[in-house]
């Protein structure tokens, strides 16, 4: 990723969570997107994308990662 479409993620994510949360101030964030090649080298291969916050230490990472999986595994017993 670019250090120009980066720097636009973490403002994007931080605007996006202000509105969200009136106007509280982001610490962090993990993005995980899925997304299908389409290309003829693709073989039409899952890709898969990771970015966390500038400056994010691991353990921030890994709560966040950990929290994400009980909410969708919750999400899923329940439907």
């Amino acid at each position: 990723m670019s250090a120009e479409t980066k720097a636009a993620l973490d403002q994007a994510v931080a605007a996006h969570f202000a509105d969200e949360q009136d106007g509280a101030i982001l610490t962090g964030y993990v993005l995980q997107a899925k997304g299908q090649g389409f290309t003829d080298g693709d073989n039409d291969r899952t890709r898969l994308l990771r970015a966390i916050a500038e400056g994010q230490d691991y353990i921030t990472t890994l709560g966040l990662v950990d929290w994400m999986r009980i909410v969708a595994q919750r999400t899923a017993l329940e439907d």
